[in-house]
């Protein structure tokens, strides 16, 4: 689990993925709190889940959406350091392929790619919950 203490206050408060003291279980009561509440207020609930296994991140909507936080700005700096100039290329039976640069994506596993991962899905669970209906 990431230390991201300096960060925590931008994220939603119902943010539960690789946060220092929360868990699985965190999320589980705190979605059964919500929708019990919903319930007894003579509400509906309507649940959908979504596994977010692979996506691509824009670099340039990325940054973007970090200045749109109260966040350090060499911490901006030094994510933008991190995610310029990068390059691959692939191997196929031996043979390489040329050099190409990448604009998107982050690096496979990377504990930046977690931390980037929270902040462009952030507002997205405000969305959501305001479309709980009571």
């Amino acid at each position: 689990m990431v230390d991201l203490d300096i960060l925590q206050p931008s994220f939603d408060k119902y943010q539960f993925g690789a946060m220092k003291g929360r868990s699985t279980a965190h999320t589980l009561i705190s979605l059964l709190h919500e929708w019990m509440e919903t319930l007894d207020a003579g509400g509906s609930v309507r649940t959908g889940f979504v596994d977010f296994q692979k996506g691509h991140v824009d670099h340039n909507l990325l940054i973007n959406k970090l200045l749109s936080y109260d966040i350090p700005h060499c911490l901006i700096r030094w994510v933008h350091s991190y995610l310029s100039h990068r390059r691959q290329r692939v191997r196929v039976h031996g043979d390489l392929s040329a050099w190409t640069r990448l604009f998107g994506g982050m690096p496979h596993g990377s504990w930046l790619g977690l931390l980037t991962f929270l902040f462009l899905i952030n507002d997205l669970s405000i969305e959501c919950r305001v479309m709980i209906v009571r």
